[in-house]
């Protein structure tokens, strides 16, 4: 008997690396007009970024179904193994109702669905940390503990180009991005408790992205012992640059992981493009 890990497209996994740590992933759903596509799998990031360029409607997103979840789990089950599920944070997305739905269907086996509190670069060093371990030989009991451990310090800060997708999909208070839009506030976003929140605020996006790299290295007590994450959406040179200067703070120290992400269609939706941020965890 073995443990898998199961997580959904918020993740922002590539499918290669998915298959190389035995990650099922559950795609959610863009929403185009009339048509649904499944995340990375009807979508690609390529696909999703040129025609989010030269369309008018703007999509929205959708939870996957319970189905999708069982039938996610079914061979796992059928294999005798436990599974950890890890999903999108439950105060962002309705996902883990669906993961939790399919589970009560095998009344028999061991599917621990764990709400990650986070999304896209947080989601994704859990998921990958959680799978490691497994392939590792850990049991269930100590990869849930691996993640309690993981959600304790782990943290994000972004800055956005632009808050009128985070508005139209209800993440973020119109009232707030309004407020910034007029009194000229770029906020530096955080994650408290499974919700998008302003962690500060600053006058220009110059210096938001500073303030961000601030907030990062302020929060870390071991950089050598520290996973880093610079993610963006469709924004490469910033992203590289990000990480660039977050290299630079670091003064020399190595850092246990330092890579840079690109978002996927359903994150895209939601931060819109030329955004950024630096999710970090304790190795």
């Amino acid at each position: 008997m073995a443990t898998v890990v199961v997580t959904d497209s918020t993740s922002d996994i590539e499918p290669a690396r998915a298959r190389e740590l035995g990650i099922a992933v559950v795609p959610l759903f863009v929403i185009w007009g009339d048509r649904s596509y499944r995340d990375y799998v009807d979508l690609s990031r390529e696909a999703f970024y040129e025609r989010l360029a030269g369309e008018p409607i703007l999509p929205t997103t959708s939870q996957p179904t319970a189905q999708m979840f069982e039938e996610a789990f079914a061979p796992r089950v059928a294999a005798g193994d436990e599974i950890v599920c890890i999903s999108v944070s439950s105060k962002l997305s309705g996902t883990i109702n669906s993961a939790r739905t399919a589970a009560a269907r095998f009344p028999g086996a061991r599917i621990e669905v764990v709400d990650s509190l986070t999304v896209a670069g947080g989601l994704y060093l859990q998921v990958t940390s959680a799978a490691t371990l497994a392939r590792a030989g850990a049991s269930t009991d100590e990869i849930l503990q691996a993640l309690q451990a993981d959600r304790q310090t782990q943290h994000l800060f972004a800055c956005l180009a632009d808050l009128s997708h985070l508005v139209r999909t209800g993440r973020i208070g119109k009232a707030k991005a309004v407020i910034g839009t007029l009194m000229k506030i770029v906020p530096v976003l955080t994650l408290a408790d499974g919700m998008i929140a302003a962690r500060a605020q600053v006058r220009t996006l110059a210096r938001a992205q500073e303030m961000m790299i601030d907030l990062t290295t302020g929060e870390i007590a071991d950089p050598a012992g520290t996973r880093f994450l610079v993610m963006h959406t469709n924004a490469p040179q910033l992203a590289a640059s990000v990480a660039a200067r977050l290299r630079e703070r670091l003064a020399g120290v190595e850092p246990e992981m330092l890579e840079v992400l690109e978002a996927g269609p359903v994150i895209a939706t939601h931060g819109g493009q030329g955004a950024v941020g630096i999710f970090s965890a304790a190795g």
